[in-house]
């Protein structure tokens, strides 16, 4: 999941600043802009972000309770994270926006990699995943793809998605959905979930021919629909590898 990060200051040239610093350290980050914070409020009870980065000067007092509420409200990854950029390096400042919920503070200038590190603070992927990840040895996903299909070796999955990896990239295409099929083996039965529509939301190449084209690939799918029957039966492998590592304890 790419993540969703909103700039707002009046200032073209400090958003665009601040955007490129963004895209040169945050590989998957989607970058918006907004010239105030009455534009910002309206996106961002429009839609999702995961990261706000305003500047002193843009802040008001609605803002700033607005700011306040919305770091208070969901799950953890469903919250928004804010941070301040600011020229001031006053500890008194800090202190001031922290009440209203404001735990982070970027003093301008920075360096891009300053900048990306407090985004992975507050932000870090592993806190966009709504669940838990698990991983069984031996487990293979089938990618249909109409009459064509592809056999992957299943790194880790969820009830929300999978990440596999494709050892023989053929004629699969990377950019469109898949039927998938989990062939899941615990101990001497195999559980199969079915049905799983799904779509591709990252692509790394693990390994390349000595031509450079893609020998090995690994694909982050998000599943579209779970039928019900198939997560019964995820969550019955869950709960045995849930077992099994509480065996260890």
């Amino acid at each position: 999941m790419a993540r969703q990060i909103l700039v707002v200051d009046q200032s073209i040239s400090m958003r665009r600043i601040i955007r490129t610093m963004i895209l040169a350290e945050v590989n998957d980050a989607v970058v918006t802009e907004s010239h105030d914070v009455v534009e910002a409020m309206g996106r961002l009870q429009a839609r999702n972000f995961h990261v706000v980065l305003f500047s002193r000067e843009s802040s008001t007092p609605e803002w700033l309770e607005f700011v306040r509420q919305r770091g208070t409200v969901g799950a953890d990854h469903e919250r928004t994270a804010f941070i301040l950029f600011t020229s001031s390096k006053q500890k008194k400042l800090a202190e001031e926006f922290r009440t209203h919920g404001v735990k982070e503070q970027v003093t301008v200038p920075c360096s891009p990699h300053q900048l990306g590190e407090t985004i992975n603070r507050v932000c870090s992927i592993f806190t966009l995943r709504s669940g838990r990840r698990y991983s069984l040895p031996g487990a293979v996903a089938i990618l249909e793809q109409g009459a064509g299909s592809t056999i992957a070796e299943l790194i880790n999955f969820s009830d929300g998605g999978m990440l596999c990896e494709l050892r023989e990239v053929g004629a699969y295409l990377w950019s469109a959905p898949a039927m998938v099929t989990l062939n899941l083996p615990l101990d001497s039965e195999e559980f199969v979930a079915t049905g799983l529509f799904s779509v591709t939301t990252r692509l790394t190449v693990s390994e390349s021919h000595p031509d450079h084209t893609p020998k090995r690939v690994r694909i982050a799918f998000r599943f579209l629909t779970v039928p019900a029957a198939t997560k019964k039966t995820l969550d019955k492998v869950f709960a045995f590898i849930e077992k099994e590592e509480g065996m260890m304890e």
